[in-house]
């Protein structure tokens, strides 16, 4: 096979025992890799309706064709399971090295099924696979654990293995099943949203080290290598990849305040005055930035890593990103840089969710202040602007103690309880990102659609492009989530692929490398048999087209700009561009179409 490693790694925690499978070349080609492959294996193998923190339920680091190859920054990994926040599909994609080691050491998917009687990690070393006692990394941070784990590797075998060596791990929200938990990789990154870090954490699963020394067959080499070449050259002269190096996301929290897009005091309002100073990310990045850091074979480098000023924290964190700048920062009512820093490192050690921290924290401090919260239950007053009862509570929800107890079972549950649910600024119980759909109306539909529940990464945020022509926001929106999920297959960076970076690249080198005849149109295709193949898991899961909703502030308060989002308008005509019926079901025709015909059935 080319691209492909031809092997899948199927771990059972359970019964002890690591086997190695073929990859199947034929839902390999159909379904690309990564996002796509890994969706089809979890619809393929387990029933929607799983407790998805019971052992039933499964959890699958996924590759694509491209991983490892050197395709610009082609370097990252999926994972896949079902949500133990919304109930619905997760497929969270993160960088580093992670992607690539898994890939080397001759893997294309790794599923990891059942649950270990006592804590333990997985080391994958090429083709020694071990299931390893981790009762002595049990509570540790996240990089405390990657440090523990890279010491054994350095004694046991040497500096180099060590530092060849990619590391995930959960921290203690992972631990105690915190719903939105992350999967922390390679001192920082997180595979963010959705709560897989909490599925790992049922799993007794700890940390996966994994290193390897294969290579990835290209069917033409010469070919690839050209195509490569020549998209560096270009990007060389493109504005928008300079930007990316220069500031990464630090460009966006100025801009985004400035327009009135920026979720700020729960939603309240689309503008953060204290946000002002970021106009000039210059300042974010005079302020805090220690390097800039890039995932394996990525020359752009966007990752920033920066200090934190602090002694009770001391060294460096990656970030934080205009997600967590928003969501810990303006959406909590905090606007100092070195608070959000604090905030950033807090979360990415504990093993948290940036954006559904804060947006489960704003939540409360929007009840609290509104009279619907007391204080007695929060253990501390929960104003806006309260850093150290956030920093308190952040704590306390990663050990689920107190109020903390709680607030782990993310914002919708807090809103609930307390008897007003509309407080919840957020979609299938997944909270809302940085950008105010107020500001920009489409960017209400893709939340309100998004299989995963409300996020920011599965299509293209229109103002990248400049296409802010109403007539065409959902033809957009639908194309732009069926190009993003062949982008997630592949598996590339979503954020150097989207709008007009997209064009033709990734098709070009993925026909290079796997040697397989895609064009556009059957790109095109795949990409929406993934979002359907997705859907219908959700169906099956119990999830409608009542769960395509947004919070009524959005839909029916006009907070920024006097508007609204007319998702009433807007949600019938993506399910017919969709081939959906008018209850956001695909027909049966549409199924035929993508080769899903008898898949719309209850398990």
């Amino acid at each position: 096979m080319f691209g492909w490693k031809g092997k899948i790694l199927r771990v059972d925690l359970s019964q002890g025992s690591c086997l190695v499978e073929d990859t199947p070349l034929g839902l390999a080609r159909d379904y690309i890799g990564g996002r796509g492959l890994g969706v089809k294996v979890l619809f393929d193998e387990i029933d929607p309706r799983v407790e998805a923190l019971g052992a039933e339920n499964k959890l699958i680091f996924a590759t694509g064709p491209l991983t490892g190859t050197g395709a610009p920054a082609g370097g990252r990994f999926i994972v896949v399971s079902k949500s133990p926040l919304t109930g619905a599909i997760a497929n969270s994609c993160c960088g580093g090295y992670f992607g690539a080691q898994l890939k080397f050491a001759g893997y294309d998917l790794l599923i990891i099924e059942g649950k270990a009687p006592e804590p333990v990690y997985l080391s994958i070393r090429s083709e020694e696979v071990a299931i390893k006692p981790a009762g002595h990394l049990w509570g540790k941070w996240t990089t405390e654990t990657e440090a523990l784990l890279k010491a054994e590797i350095k004694q046991k075998f040497d500096i180099w293995e060590a530092s060849d060596t990619s590391i995930v791990s959960i921290g203690p929200a992972g631990e105690n099943r915190v719903r939105f938990a992350c999967v922390m990789a390679d001192g920082g990154r997180a595979v963010g949203r959705s709560g897989v870090g909490a599925v790992m954490g049922s799993k007794n699963l700890k940390a996966i080290t994994a290193s390897g020394r294969g290579e990835v067959a290209i069917a033409d080499s010469e070919g690839f290598k050209k195509a490569v070449m020549d998209f560096l050259e270009e990007g060389r002269e493109n504005k928008e990849l300079e930007k990316r190096h220069m500031w990464g996301t630090w460009s966006l929290p100025g801009r985004a305040n400035k327009t009135g897009t920026q979720a700020a005091l729960n939603f309240q309002t689309g503008y953060f005055k204290p946000f002002e100073v970021f106009e000039d990310p210059a300042f974010i990045r005079d302020n805090i930035r220690v390097r800039d850091e890039a995932c394996f074979g990525c020359p752009f480098a966007c990752s920033k890593r920066s200090r934190i000023k602090d002694p009770d924290y001391p060294g460096t964190t990656k970030g934080p990103e205009h997600e967590t700048m928003a969501l810990v920062g303006s959406n909590c009512g905090i606007g100092d840089l070195d608070d959000i820093c604090r905030a950033n490192y807090l979360c990415n050690e504990l093993g948290m969710d940036t954006i559904t921290t804060g947006a489960t924290i704003s939540c409360a401090m929007e009840l609290f202040e509104s009279g619907y919260l007391p204080e007695k239950d929060t253990g501390c007053p929960l104003n806006f602007g309260n850093t150290a009862s956030m920093f308190q509570l952040m704590k306390e929800t990663s050990r689920r103690q107190g109020f903390g107890d709680l607030l782990a079972d993310g914002g919708y549950a807090v809103a609930e309880k307390y008897g007003h649910p509309e407080l919840f600024m957020g979609v299938k119980k997944q909270g809302m990102p940085a950008w105010h759909p107020q500001g920009i109306e489409v960017i209400g539909l893709q939340y309100a659609t998004s299989n995963v529940g409300a996020c920011h990464t599965k299509a293209t945020l229109p103002m990248y492009e400049g296409r802010k022509d109403p007539a065409h926001h959902v033809e957009w929106t639908k194309q732009d989530q069926d190009a993003l999920a062949v982008v997630d297959s592949c598996v590339l960076c979503w954020i150097i692929y989207h709008g007009p970076l997209w064009s033709e690249k990734p098709l070009v080198w993925l026909r290079a490398v796997t040697g397989v005849d895609y064009t556009a149109d059957s790109l095109a295709l795949i990409g929406e048999r993934i979002w359907n193949l997705e859907r219908l898991f959700n169906l099956k899961a119990g999830l409608s087209g009542k769960d395509d909703n947004l919070p009524p502030r959005i839909t029916d308060e006009p907070r920024v700009n006097n508007q609204v989002v007319h998702l009433d308008r807007m949600l019938p005509e993506y399910y017919r561009w969709r081939g959906w019926d008018e209850s956001g079901i695909p027909t049966p025709e549409k199924l035929l179409q993508l080769g899903l015909a008898g898949k719309a059935g209850a398990k």
